[in-house]
């Protein structure tokens, strides 16, 4: 039975090739900064997967990867016993990855200077397979009322109106929000008016923690000859350096049309850990994940805790994914002098709110999917900043 003290073991990262952990100097400007920034996970991934990993790795050759029928089992057997979503198989993708996979659907669906509709703050990744594949980023702004953020339906319709397609984060990254039924139905009713294509990123979709998560491609049968869905079980599982995902396209010819694209970009073939770390993690990681679930339920009521006093920080009301957005506007600062308090003075490193736009100035991000003790230590520190204010 896993239980909150496997969370709850420091692991040292350093020395493994971790962005998070061994590139400090490069990203965060000191190697002795505690970093709360990129998003993956300092727990160990489900015993499961390092034991069947393990077992491979113990065969010497490491060749070419045809994929198993099983890695394709086991993501209709999670999505239908943990999403109530049942997928034919043939309506699968694998790719190496989520922005991958979002850089070919992009290319394979627009054109160049066509529109793509985005909803600031957001993922900064995003930006960059619109502008770099030559089109033109429409920006359809969250709306922030009394902290808490909403889809701007209005502005929203306009948008579309000129766009060919709507990249949707759902859950949200960063402002963690796990869109509802009835968000999710006007999103729908508006791409279909407007013809519009959505690409909807899921790659979140099993950390709806204070609420339930809804497939779009599930809710709305209706849309599926225009929507892309993107996910993964890389945030899940914490198993990014798999580099494996997969998407689910139910039109056929759009699903032939995203596969040239993907053979254009040279991607043919599986690998051999990342196919199997897929299959054993969605067959016997529901323990684990729900264990999870617990864990970062009580680290998110720590950061609550921390800051519920301080004027100076306003914590944005979480629904998914282990990531906190923290308002700090009330103190007057910028976020080159906030950068300086956080990682030169108090050798701590959330991440700049202003990566996901000019909408995110001012907040910060957390990745609090972290042993609660060092949280608790990265916390202290982001406090030590803060308190030069008051002095």
């Amino acid at each position: 039975m896993i239980t909150g003290d496997f969370f709850d073991q420091v692991i040292d990262r350093v020395n493994t090739n971790s962005v998070k952990w061994d590139m400090r100097e490069q990203f965060l400007g000191g190697a002795d900064v505690l970093p709360l920034w990129v998003a993956d996970m300092d727990f160990r991934s489900p015993p499961a997967v390092t034991a069947a990993l393990i077992e491979r790795a113990q065969h010497p050759i490491y060749g070419y990867a045809a994929r198993p029928e099983r890695m394709f089992k086991a993501i209709q057997h999670w999505n239908q016993t943990r999403h109530n979503w049942e997928i034919p198989q043939e309506q699968i993708v694998i790719n190496p990855g989520v922005v991958f996979a979002l850089n070919v659907a992009v290319r394979a669906f627009t054109q160049a200077g066509d529109g793509i509709v985005v909803q600031p703050p957001v993922y900064a990744p995003f930006y960059g397979a619109i502008t770099e594949n030559g089109r033109t980023i429409i920006e359809n702004r969250l709306l922030e009322v009394d902290g808490h953020y909403q889809i701007d339906f209005a502005d929203l319709e306009a948008k579309l109106a000129q766009a060919k397609m709507l990249v949707l984060c759902s859950p949200h990254n960063p402002v963690g929000r796990v869109w509802n039924t009835d968000e999710l139905n006007r999103i729908a009713d508006l791409c279909l008016q407007y013809n519009v294509i959505v690409v909807s990123d899921e790659i979140h979709c099993d950390l709806a923690l204070f609420t339930e998560f809804t497939p779009l491609g599930r809710l709305r049968p209706d849309l599926a000859d225009q929507l892309i869905t993107l996910a993964a079980p890389s945030k899940t599982f914490n198993l990014p350096g798999l580099t494996t995902s997969y998407g689910v396209i139910a039109n056929e010819e759009h699903r032939q049309r995203y596969e040239a694209e993907k053979g254009r970009s040279g991607y043919h073939v599986g690998t051999v850990f990342g196919d199997i770390g897929l299959a054993v993690a969605y067959e016997s990681g529901a323990e684990w994940l729900d264990a999870l679930h617990d864990y970062l339920r009580e680290n998110y009521r720590l950061i609550e805790q921390t800051f519920a006093d301080n004027p100076l920080v306003r914590l944005t009301p979480l629904e998914g994914t282990y990531l906190a957005w923290l308002d700090f506007r009330a103190t007057g600062w910028s976020e080159e002098e906030l950068t300086e308090r956080f990682r030169t003075h108090a050798k701590v490193g959330p991440e700049k709110g202003g990566l996901y736009g000019e909408a995110g100035l001012g907040f910060w991000r957390v990745n609090f999917a972290t042993p609660r003790s060092l949280l608790a230590e990265g916390l202290r520190r982001m406090q030590v900043a803060l308190e030069e204010h008051r002095t």
